[in-house]
């Protein structure tokens, strides 16, 4: 069979690669994003609202169609890396996060499994990199496993997903300053209301002096004096906030755009405040 996959994931998709894996160990032909490519079955995995009717497939997927899950058969394979050319594992030992945010996908989704995975489950033991795709680690009871496991094997770890800030502790901030990270981790500050937890775990991590930046979503349902205060916090515990703006089903608001242009120019450094920074932002 000619198998032909679809996605408008600008980087990788690991249901796609699981699929290859599953397809090529069958003795089946493979091909990525090949639309004229003459195919005897096509799979599509969406990860934007706005593409749900760009692509034309015998099986859809991905986090617009939140009801469909890999069959068991394929969600236990390893991925077949060779699909986007990686040099770096990729996978998930915990895929959940409890939390039941409106401004996320996941908590919609429906998860194969609520259990911890080694990291042999997915890792390339040629690879000396690992991403961990996890949405939540620290709601794994054995978070630690995962770290021992990557220091056993001496591996330099990518996370694409932010920490969960109200989570830290000392003996997650001591993990976190032990591991060998390909840049830094990433810890989120979403809501507003959650203030008292998130300075608590700024200053954990200061304490610590944690490689991270920190994710703050803005344009969903803080002001901008929210934002200010929020990125004030951060800078003030000496770590450099990340600005996501909230896209929702259509593009993000032109007042969260210019705060993202704003924080990433750091112009704001040659500025006593946040705030004074951008009252001065042209």
């Amino acid at each position: 069979m000619k198998i032909n996959l679809l996605t408008d994931a600008p980087k990788h998709n690991l249901a796609l690669m699981k699929i290859s894996a599953y397809h090529k160990a069958e003795g089946d032909e493979v091909m990525l994003n090949a639309p004229i490519f003459p195919a005897d079955y096509t799979y599509a995995s969406i990860l934007f609202e706005r593409n749900k009717n760009q692509f034309i497939a015998d099986e859809y997927g991905g986090p617009v169609f939140p009801e469909t899950i890999l069959p068991k058969e394929v969600e236990v394979m390893k991925p077949d890396y060779s699909l986007y050319g990686l040099k770096s594992s990729l996978g998930y030992t915990f895929r959940p996060c409890f939390n039941t945010c409106d401004f996320c996908y996941v908590p919609k989704m429906n998860h194969p499994d609520v259990e911890h995975h080694s990291i042999w489950d997915f890792h390339n033991p040629k690879f000396k990199n690992i991403l961990l795709l996890n949405n939540n680690t620290f709601q794994d009871p054995r978070w630690k496993e995962t770290f021992e496991e990557i220091w056993d094997a001496d591996l330099i770890l990518e996370d694409a997903n932010g920490y969960d800030l109200r989570l830290l502790d000392e003996e997650k901030a001591e993990a976190l300053k032990k591991t060998n990270w390909l840049k830094w981790c990433f810890f989120a500050w979403d809501r507003i209301q959650d203030d008292a937890l998130m300075i608590r775990g700024l200053e954990i991590a200061q304490k610590y002096k944690l490689k991270m930046r920190v994710y703050v979503l803005c344009g969903y349902d803080t002001t901008i004096e929210q934002d200010i205060y929020r990125c004030e916090k951060i800078i003030q515990n000496k770590f450099d906030p990340y600005i996501m703006p909230y896209l929702g089903k259509t593009k993000a608001s032109k007042e969260a755009r210019r705060f993202k242009r704003f924080i990433d120019s750091f112009m704001w450094r040659k500025y006593k405040t946040i705030k004074e920074a951008w009252d001065n932002y042209k």
